[in-house]
């Protein structure tokens, strides 16, 4: 896996998975129906698995053709899943697969006492702070890893041991009567040197930095706000 692969995809925008409807809204219905019926229920579960066809679907969940197409035509109305390609049969037919629709669904009120629509300001408001946690978990990440490897490169690299050869009998007899001669003192092995703290030291730098990040982002919201409601007054 390349350095590129582990990197997180800052091109990610909250508003391309986020769906914020209203209660009036006649899929709202629609999509309650389908998840409180156990065919339609079945039928979404095995499209959330993966891609899969009609006539696959009608097999696997041992039910007719016309009931999977039904229900899965009603799935497609609403937006719960899509048509991810076509091919043909043998039968040289065409055959839709169908695969989930990676999208959050926000059900919030139609109108306010004035008669305002609040979908416009509730999906303002759930993504700026969907932006608030995915800059806080990205510069986690980020912030983290840099401080694992910045710790892991001022460990002492460790020296390939190589075997001695066996002294001479006579030699072997001195050393070994020799006071001063002995084995070289090893170095003690701490549990704050090691892995372990490293990565405790890593993630609790991570930790602080997304904290700053996070309420630092939400501070600036805040004062920017103020800001804008001052002007406007």
């Amino acid at each position: 896996m390349s350095a590129s692969d582990k990197e997180p995809d800052l091109t990610i925008k909250p508003e391309e998975y986020l769906e914020v409807i209203s209660t009036e809204d006649e899929r709202i219905k629609i999509i309650g129906e389908e998840l409180a019926n156990d065919t339609g229920r079945a039928i979404f579960g095995k499209i959330s698995q993966g891609v899969t066809s009609s006539n696959e679907l009608a097999k696997a969940l041992e039910i007719s053709l016309p009931l999977v197409n039904w229900h899965v035509n009603r799935l497609l109305d609403v937006g719960l899943i899509k048509v991810e390609k076509v091919e043909m049969s043998q039968k040289n037919k065409q055959m839709k697969f169908y695969a989930p629709v990676k999208t959050a669904l926000v059900i919030i009120p139609p109108e306010d006492s004035s008669g305002k629509s609040l979908a416009a300001s509730k999906k303002e408001t759930v993504l700026e702070r969907l932006r608030h946690y995915m800059a806080g978990i990205v510069s986690f990440v980020v912030g983290a890893s840099g401080i694992y490897v910045a710790e892991k490169s001022q460990l002492p690299q460790e020296v390939p041991y190589v075997p001695e050869t066996a002294p001479e009998p006579a030699m072997h007899a001195a050393l070994k009567a020799s006071p001063l001669v002995g084995s070289a003192p090893q170095p003690e092995q701490s549990i704050f040197t090691g892995e372990p703290m490293i990565v405790l030291v890593a993630l609790l730098g991570g930790w602080a930095i997304f904290c700053t990040v996070f309420f630092g982002i939400k501070l600036a919201q805040r004062i920017k706000n103020k800001k804008s409601a001052q002007s406007a007054s």
